[in-house]
C-alpha cells in the first residue's frame, strides 16, 4: 500500500572572497558560495525545518576563517569537495544539536550565482509577518520579500500551461497583499508557503502521477530558498 511522503528541504548561501594556494605555489582566487542545506519530514510548530537565524554561527566561522583569506590556513583538502566537508564537519560540531540533527549538506561552488532560467519561475511581491516567533524575532513584524517560486528546468514539459497559470495567479491573488490574510490559518513560512504552491500546482498538472518527486522552491531573498516535495511511494 503506498504511502504520502513529504520532504521540506531549506538552503541558506554564505558568500566569501578567497584564495587557494596550488602545490606549485601559484593561487587560485574565487567568489565562493558555501550553501547548507536541511531537510526534515517534520516542520517545528512555527513552520521551519530551522530558522535561518541559528545558521549565524557558520557565517562568522566562514567570516573569519576564510573570507579574504587562504583557504589552506584553516582547510587541509582545498578543493571544493574539501571545503564542503570541512565546512559540513565544524557545523555538525558547533551548530545547536537540534539545527545539526537535520543538516544534510554543505555545498561550496565557485563563481557569481547564476540567475534562474526564465521559464522556469515565477515572481510576485507581498507582505507578511510570522507567528510563534520571541518578541524581538525580525519575521515577528510585518514586513516584505521579493518572492521567486521555482521548479526544475526539467519539468517544464510535464507542467505544460500550468506555470502560466500559476504566474496569473500569483499576480491576482498574491501580488501586493498581506498573505497572512490571503491564506488564512497558515503562518505563511517558505517552507509551507512552498507546500501550498505545490499543492496548488498539482491539483492542475493531473495529480502526483504526473507530478512525481519535482520539488517546488519558494525564495524569500537571493541568499535562501525552502523546497517542498511530496508525492507517493
Amino acid at each position: 500500500m503506498s504511502r504520502t511522503q513529504h520532504l521540506f528541504r531549506i538552503g541558506k548561501n554564505f558568500r566569501f572572497e578567497a584564495t587557494r594556494r596550488l602545490r606549485d605555489g601559484s593561487y587560485n582566487g574565487h567568489s565562493f558560495t558555501a550553501e547548507a542545506v536541511l531537510s526534515s519530514r517534520v516542520l517545528s510548530p512555527e513552520g521551519f525545518v530551522a530558522d535561518f537565524g541559528d545558521l549565524a554561527p557558520l557565517k562568522r566561522y566562514i567570516d573569519d576563517a576564510l573570507d579574504h583569506r587562504i583557504v589552506n590556513d584553516s582547510v587541509t583538502d582545498v578543493s571544493n569537495e574539501g571545503i564542503s566537508e570541512h565546512l559540513f564537519t565544524w557545523a555538525r560540531n558547533h551548530l545547536p544539536a537540534d539545527i545539526a540533527s537535520v543538516l544534510e549538506e554543505v555545498r561550496v561552488r565557485t563563481g557569481r550565482p547564476q540567475p534562474l532560467p526564465s521559464a522556469a519561475f515565477a515572481t510576485f511581491e507581498a507582505s507578511h509577518r510570522l507567528h510563534g516567533l520571541h518578541d524581538r524575532h525580525p519575521c515577528g513584524r510585518l514586513h516584505g520579500h521579493s518572492y521567486v517560486l521555482s521548479v526544475p528546468i526539467s519539468a517544464v514539459p510535464r507542467l505544460g500551461a500550468v506555470p502560466v497559470l500559476l504566474r496569473n495567479h500569483l499576480r491576482s491573488a498574491m501580488h501586493g497583499k498581506v498573505l497572512n490574510e490571503v491564506i488564512p490559518g497558515m503562518n505563511p513560512t517558505s517552507e509551507n508557503l512552498a507546500q501550498h504552491f505545490s499543492q496548488w500546482l498539482m491539483d492542475r498538472a493531473m495529480g502526483v502521477t504526473i507530478w512525481g518527486g519535482t520539488c517546488l522552491r519558494v525564495s524569500e531573498t537571493e541568499t535562501s530558498w525552502a523546497e517542498y516535495a511530496g508525492g507517493t511511494a
